[in-house]
């Protein structure tokens, strides 16, 4: 009988965190739907300056051991310029994931950077 109950207990638990996992992935879905419209906005590198600072900066800053100083604007140009900032930030094929130890940013965030280069990357 007392093994019965442990097993019943287990399997409880593990529904349960079942269920608190798609909780998870719900809300997540749900922030992947809005949607940034680009089409008559010019956004400029003040628009994703803290972006870029918060989830990027604390790696590729001036000691360079990531590959990039994204403390400037020209490092951040470069990255964008060559495809390597929206592929790690997309987490597209071929690319590392970007931000490290870290999850994905917003689909929000990605859509500002994204806008940014697609309109020229102003300063």
């Amino acid at each position: 009988m007392k093994k019965i109950s442990v097993s019943a207990i287990l399997i409880i638990a593990a529904l349960a965190s079942c269920k608190v996992s798609n909780n998870a992935n719900t809300s997540t879905e749900a922030k992947s739907t809005t949607k940034l419209n680009c089409t008559n906005v010019i956004l400029t590198y003040a628009d994703i300056k803290s972006i870029i600072e918060s989830n990027c900066s604390r790696c590729h800053n001036t000691n360079n051991k990531a590959g990039y100083n994204f403390l400037t604007i020209e490092s951040v140009k470069k990255a964008a310029q060559n495809g390597q900032l929206l592929g790690t930030i997309k987490h597209e094929g071929g690319f590392s994931k970007m931000p490290a130890f870290s999850e994905k940013l917003d689909n929000v965030s990605i859509e500002k950077i994204e806008c940014w280069i697609n309109g020229g990357m102003k300063d």
